[in-house]
């Protein structure tokens, strides 16, 4: 009868040990299937490069380059439009002085004729605007013309505080 039992018992301790190796292979399948999917989506994303520093030199030249400005005119409510037209009534070539540089000087006068200020060229080298050319001061202090000509703008002036 001893006999009898042992291939019982046997098959007994082979069970779970069965289940084991097929669910560690089944882990190492899965984990096979993952890395699979996750190596090649790594590999498609590229790689920073460094950013090299890119030399810049400087070459003097003697010509004066002109940007054309064109900056916004802001008004506020309390102030009304008469307020911020100004014409000016006096240009001076090379009058003032600001930063060991020479620019044009233009004084300015409200057409209510009540308040006098200066500004200085901001675009040297663009046409100087005559005596009674209307100006509008922006709020951030610029005189931008009115009216001008497209193909040579007037200058611009910033003011003098």
């Amino acid at each position: 009868m001893l006999s009898e039992n042992e291939p019982e018992s046997a098959r007994n301790e082979d069970g779970p040990i069965l289940i084991l190796v097929v669910i560690f292979i089944a882990v190492i399948f899965i984990t096979a299937c993952a890395l699979g999917v996750l190596l090649p989506n790594q590999q498609k994303e590229p790689l920073p490069t460094p950013q090299q520093d890119i030399p810049v030199i400087f070459i003097p030249t003697t010509m004066p380059i002109h940007f054309l400005v064109s900056l916004p005119v802001t008004l506020s409510g309390s102030i009304s439009v008469s307020e911020q037209i100004w014409k000016v009534t006096k240009i001076k070539s090379l009058g003032y002085q600001l930063g060991g540089q020479r620019y044009d000087l233009a004084t300015f006068t409200r057409i209510d004729g009540q308040e006098t200020v200066q500004g200085y060229c901001i675009n040297r080298g663009w046409a100087i605007p005559d005596i009674g050319t209307e100006y509008l001061l922006t709020a951030g202090g610029i005189f931008v013309p009115l009216q001008e000509p497209d193909d040579h703008p007037f200058q611009r002036f910033s003011k003098i505080q």
